[in-house]
């Protein structure tokens, strides 16, 4: 089923999303559609075609495009206009309000102030009214309807007051209505281009060249886009990584920090991938391409954040089923208004300005921005610290947490064997029997050859007539001696010494068994630690493994975890958080992305470890879990669960706010008691700071 991102036009409110949302839905083909104002597209999945959306679409007042269809720079060019609208109406503004600063004594005769305001009302203001009776002519209503109502009120009772020939004229209302407005909107603009600051940056992070080696050596810069699978290149110190590859000559370091949030940079060599976006520094590499364009890991990254900040929030249900009633409600209080202050006073002139500041004061702006905006930071500061979210709805889930199970191998473990300590039984001394082990190991991937391998660093003998047996072990001859190695079955004899934690490998020689190697995975160091902190947050932690119930123990003993269940397979950890999320509680999981695949899909919320398993295994990372972790290391939960919780915060206090406001003020311009400030003037004033505010709350999870 395909999954499509469109970007809608005309949308400023909460209101706006729903139309539009219930317009898609209605198109035949369509089976989910989430529509988001702060980022003002809308994510549609299903067969339905461009086509049939658009007119849907257009059927409601709005109108829908296509992302790629975008012109570069057309978000520049948008807001150089609104800043355009907005210093007009301000300026043309100014003088009819000079006259209300005391000591001014300014009075503009009411032709000059009809021709001052006309054009704040009409021309800057004019998208308010040019959507409104779109919307109108298919029975819908918006903040648009409110404001184009509002001042439109505001200005043609002035004009009838002109014509009467009173003194105190509103033009000066109508005109400042409008560019209160257009002013917090020009800066809710700006402050949310901010938001999107992080994905930007992902997308700016490969170079716009590079260096490509001809098969005699030469080099040639050519464009990105015309890079190859296959193409070597060269990538010089101080130089951004073209396309992921795989290095084939060089050695230097390499800064990933805006991938992964790593601070350091990481030593890569021969056999090293490297991917989109990192920064070589120290000497040049020669690397081979494995991949460019939308299948760099690079691209994909941006694609989930995109995708996550376009995704809709569970908090935001509440505010939807609200603005699906708002507007009428509002735009029958605000009849009430007019009728009950006309009837009390027996004056039309004492009536219609409290019922304009209803009409304004409610616009729900606020109301659907309190959401998606949060999300969209919160998304893209994830993004910045090496957190991929693809789901907002995952990002929210770990905020509410009330459990927390980790995985046992590679996830609170590093994943590799290590050597413990050797126990010789023979003639050769310790020394001699690492080095003959790791001379057997040396030309074997396997995880145990490469923890006896690593425990001795130095030169190592060749090995003669070698030979492997998967499933047992390696026989070959050093230095003219015929050795094996490998588990006690396949040497034919029991292993002294062996732990329930631990691997046990024996070396034999001909004269016997000289020795056994004791292997075991390690726990993270920074383990203790990260569990210390989030049992202190209140989470329940747990550890599912499905190795041995020996180990599984230790290591939960050693990290904190009092919560154990060992000789697991992946169904039986699915059912386990099954059972947990029975019981009510909410349930995080994290896991190594690929093995634990139906786990990470069950729980709320799945933290997939996608650093250290290489390209392919972070691509298995994205594909299997709604959060990825690409920084190394379990302190990576920590910080999601941080800025999950604070990311929850964030938006509860939006929408009390948006909610509070409305609450508070509309009662208070109903009632009249806002006239005394300013009445329709404040409205304007205060409906654009409420959207500000949000907006720039929102932004201090930047921080």
């Amino acid at each position: 089923m395909a999954r499509q991102t469109y970007t809608v036009e005309g949308m400023t409110c909460a209101s706006c999303v729903r139309h539009v949302e219930k317009a898609l839905k209605a198109t035949p083909g369509v089976a989910s559609v989430v529509v988001n104002l702060a980022t003002h597209q809308a994510v549609v999945e299903g067969s339905a075609g461009f086509e049939q959306l658009a007119h849907q679409v257009a059927e409601a007042g709005y109108a829908l495009g296509r992302p790629e269809a975008a012109v570069v720079g057309e978000e520049d060019q948008a807001l150089d206009a609104a800043r355009v609208r907005m210093v007009v109406a301000l300026a043309f503004t100014a003088p009819l309000l000079a006259g209300m600063v005391p000591g001014v004594g300014l009075h503009l005769p009411g032709w000059l102030q009809a021709l001052l305001s006309a054009p704040v009302v009409f021309w800057a203001g004019g998208a308010f009214f040019r959507r409104a009776l779109r919307q109108a002519r298919h029975g819908q209503a918006s903040m648009d309807t409110l404001v184009a109502l509002g001042s439109g009120v505001a200005w043609l009772f002035a004009c009838v007051e002109w014509l009467r020939g009173a003194v105190h004229l509103s033009f000066e209302t109508a005109a400042a209505l409008v560019a209160f407005l257009l002013t917090g909107k020009y800066l809710e603009a700006r402050a949310k281009r901010k938001a999107t600051d992080a994905l930007n940056e992902l997308l700016t992070l490969a170079p716009p060249k590079a260096l490509r080696l001809a098969p005699d050596g030469t080099e040639e810069e050519v464009p990105v886009a015309a890079l190859q699978r296959g193409d070597r290149v060269k990538i010089l110190p101080g130089q951004a990584v073209p396309a992921d590859g795989c290095i084939f000559e060089g050695q230097a370091e390499v800064d990933e920090s805006m991938l992964t949030g790593e601070p350091l940079p990481i030593p890569r060599g021969a056999g090293d991938n490297l991917v989109a976006g990192t920064v070589v520094h120290g000497s040049a590499l020669q690397m081979e391409v494995r991949a460019v364009g939308a299948d760099t890991q690079l691209a994909r990254m941006a694609q989930l954040v995109a995708q996550a900040q376009g995704s809709k929030a569970p908090a935001q249900d509440l505010a939807d089923r609200i603005s699906a009633v708002f507007v009428p409600t509002i735009l029958v209080l605000a009849a009430l208004t007019l009728v009950g202050w006309w009837v009390a006073r027996g004056s039309l002139e004492l009536a219609w300005r409290p019922a304009v500041t209803v009409l304004v004061i409610a616009c729900p702006c606020a109301l659907g921005l309190a959401t998606p905006v949060a999300v969209m930071v919160g998304l893209g500061a994830a993004a910045r610290r090496g957190i991929l979210v693809r789901d907002a709805a995952a990002l929210e889930a770990l905020g509410r947490a009330t459990d927390l199970v980790f995985d046992k191998t590679g996830t609170l473990t590093e994943g590799r064997p290590r050597l413990r300590r050797i126990q010789p039984l023979g003639a050769l001394p310790e020394a001699e029997v690492l080095r003959v082990a790791a001379s057997l190991e040396r030309n074997s991937e396997h995880p145990i050859a490469r923890g006896i391998e690593a425990a001795c660093p130095g030169p190592l003998p060749e090995v003669a007539a070698f030979r492997a047996y998967p499933g047992g072990g390696v026989r070959g001859d050093v230095e003219g001696v015929a050795y094996r190695l490998g588990s006690g079955a396949f040497l034919g004899t029991e292993l002294p010494g062996a732990e329930p934690d631990a691997i046990a490998v024996g070396l034999a020689g001909p004269e016997g068994l000289l020795g056994v190697l004791l292997l075991g995975d390690r726990l993270r160091e920074e383990a203790p630690g990260v569990t210390a902190s989030l049992r202190g947050q209140g989470l329940r932690l747990h550890l599912f493994s499905g190795d041995r119930e020996a180990s599984a123990l230790a290591m939960a003993e050693a990290a904190g975890i009092a919560s154990v269940a060992a000789g697991l397979s992946p169904e039986d950890k699915l059912q386990r958080i099954r059972a947990l999320q029975a019981q009510g509680a909410v349930v995080g999981f994290v896991g190594d992305g690929v093995n634990d695949a139906p786990a990470l899909a069950q729980a709320d919320c799945g933290l997939a470890m996608g650093s250290g398993a290489g390209q392919q295994g972070t691509a298995a990372a994205m594909a299997a879990a709604p959060m990825v972790l690409l920084r190394g290391g379990l302190a990576p939960v920590l910080e999601a669960r941080r800025l999950a919780d604070r990311t929850g915060r964030i938006i509860r206090q939006n929408l009390a706010w948006a909610f509070g406001y409305n609450a508070l003020l509309v009662p208070l311009a109903a009632s009249g008691q806002l006239e005394r400030f300013g009445g329709p003037m404040l409205a304007g004033l205060a409906m654009g700071l409420s959207s500000l505010t949000v907006v720039l709350n929102a932004l201090r999870l930047r921080r």
